[in-house]
């Protein structure tokens, strides 16, 4: 996953990977393949119950599907909170390796 990917695009490019059909994989996580196409295309909120249900179907942790909606887990919010200096320094980290990527 990119850091710029969408939740729908992130849905989208995991059923593809395991190579479901979008009616196999409604049917197997419990929704309309109507459902899951509008997730798949942005046009529909992802609610936590179904985020889940896809993390679990897919085989990936929720925080992946949370943090493509732009969502923090609440455990890592509170860390940041309790400890603001953190941000800076994952900021500071993050960059030089972003960099040496390059």
């Amino acid at each position: 996953m990119t850091g710029t990917e969408s939740a729908a695009s992130l849905l989208r490019r995991l059923r593809r990977e395991q190579g479901r059909s979008l009616r196999t994989a409604a049917a197997d996580i419990g929704i309309a393949p109507s459902q899951l196409s509008r997730l798949e295309r942005g046009e529909r909120g992802l609610a936590v119950e179904i985020s889940e249900r896809l993390a679990t179907y897919y085989g990936v942790p929720s925080e992946v599907i949370s943090l493509s909606r732009g969502e923090l887990p609440e455990d890592i919010v509170r860390i940041l909170q309790d400890n603001p200096e953190l941000i800076s320094r994952i900021r500071e980290e993050f960059r030089d390796a972003s960099r040496s990527a390059l």
